[in-house]
């Protein structure tokens, strides 16, 4: 049987969706072959010859593209299976199996993947736990696995993907590896919620460091660990960190840390820059404590102030992400973000996509059960992998719409932040009070130099 998996987008690192099964799958004994059409062309010769083809969705604009991508598979490969695996494969799982996919699979993916593939290619007779091919019948796997250091020299070089940007113009390329999965906190919001349900998954220690010197051998000088909360578990964490440390001394790394560990775990962060964290992404989502509470973030505002002075006496950056639309966002809160920011001198550490992040809900989200979010949901699109909702101020609407096409044009021309950040205020002020703002008077607000950051900004 000849399997190939596809990734359409993973946030400009080499796609793990695709490298850790691939190991899995090798080691059965079948062969495997990738496909990541972030940069490389839609191989169809690859699609003609493949019996299996799986689908790595880990968010939903790879869910997006990747029914797209599923579509050509089928016109090309009439005979193949599909299968979606990742996070929002299982939360849309009753519209894959109408639609485009043969199977599914939810949580941990690389054991059912393997068990499914062996079913198909005749080697065993039982059932696949965790595989969904029918309605309603299905449970995610959530079980604890032996992983295996995943497949590199199947994909594309690391040149081909995001590097770190140090700040001063030098660019280093970035390997992408995971410490654990799914998380230890419940954000209504957050696509991990439905699926783990507050579970966290480890991945051997000796398991991610074989990785790191794979990634390292293949020229990798900075290090993403891409858990959902590296301090979810800051022992095993701080493990790896520092064994990596003492066989890599040069690798500098970036993490993403919640607002409440960075209070919790001052000293950690502290460790965390001397070894070399060069910045943390956090989910400060909003500086509304009435929306951080229906998000149950477990910060407020205040909490991201001290957490911003945390980081910098650690000489670690800061880097927010942000959920700038919601029900429950005014033209008031919008632009007290955009202040926050400028006050703080904060407005190369944040992407200005993050201003443009309106919340998406789901199906299984754990918001469609918070009574404050349930008079704005109008109905599900399954088409667009989300419930609608819509917002009692039309104003906000044509802020987002405004604040998208300023985004999307300024990532085109790869304009200076600043700019687009005075862009954006603009917009929002004049949707407030009727007043433009002129950007003549503010070539000279942000003072720091620019901060370290991936040359691909962070959304999904």
């Amino acid at each position: 049987m000849q399997v190939l998996l596809i990734s359409t987008y993973e946030l400009g690192h080499q796609p793990l969706g695709l490298a850790s099964p691939a190991a899995h799958i090798i080691a059965a004994g079948l062969p495997v072959k990738c496909l990541d059409l972030a940069v490389e062309p839609f191989d169809e010769e690859k699609v003609r010859e493949a019996e299996f083809v799986g689908i790595s969705v880990p968010m939903h604009t790879a869910l997006r593209l990747g029914v797209k991508a599923a579509k050509r598979v089928r016109e090309l490969n009439k005979r193949c299976h599909i299968g979606f695996y990742g996070l929002y494969a299982s939360l849309n799982g009753e519209y894959l199996l109408r639609t485009r996919a043969n199977s599914v699979i939810g949580g941990e993916y690389e054991s059912p993947l393997v068990n499914l593939l062996q079913r198909l290619n005749g080697k065993s007779n039982g059932g696949s736990y965790g595989v969904w091919t029918n309605f309603p019948t299905f449970e995610i796997f959530l079980g604890r696995q032996q992983f295996l250091p995943p497949v590199r020299n199947l994909l594309p070089p690391l040149q081909r993907y995001a590097h770190l940007d140090n700040g001063n113009g030098e660019l280093k390329m970035v390997g992408y590896v995971e410490g654990s999965r799914g998380c230890a906190h419940r954000c209504r919001h957050c696509p991990i919620t439905p699926v783990y349900e507050g579970r966290l998954r480890i991945v051997q220690q000796d398991v991610v460091l074989q990785d790191i010197t794979n990634l390292v051998q293949m020229g990798a000088q900075h290090i993403t660990f891409g858990d959902p909360d590296f301090l979810n578990g800051v022992k095993h964490s701080m493990r790896i960190v520092h064994r990596m440390k003492e066989q890599f001394p040069q690798l500098t790394f970036d993490v993403t840390v919640k607002i409440e560990h960075i209070l919790e775990h001052r000293s950690v962060i502290e460790e965390l820059g001397r070894l070399g964290c060069m910045f943390i992404l956090s989910a400060v989502e909003s500086l509304n404590d009435d929306i951080l509470r229906y998000l149950d973030k477990g910060h407020t505002a205040a909490d991201v102030i001290e957490a911003l002075k945390i980081t910098r006496d650690a000489n670690v950056t800061l880097r927010p992400s942000l959920v700038s639309f919601t029900p429950w966002t005014t033209l008031d809160d919008y632009l007290k973000v955009l202040e926050f920011v400028q006050e703080y001198d904060l407005i190369y550490n944040v992407d200005p996509v993050q201003y443009s992040i309106r919340l998406l809900v789901p199906p299984g989200s754990w918001l469609l059960n918070v009574p404050q979010m349930k008079p704005f949901i109008t109905k599900l699109d399954e088409e667009n992998f989300a419930y609608q909702w819509e917002h009692p101020d039309p104003r906000l609407d044509q802020v987002y719409q405004d604040v998208s096409q300023v985004v999307e044009q300024a990532a085109r021309m790869k304009e200076d932040p600043l700019i687009t950040f005075y862009k954006i205020k603009d917009l929002a002020l004049r949707a407030m009070i009727g007043r433009r703002f002129s950007l003549t008077s503010t070539k000279a607000l942000s003072k720091s130099r620019r901060p370290p950051r991936l040359t691909e900004s962070w959304f999904c």
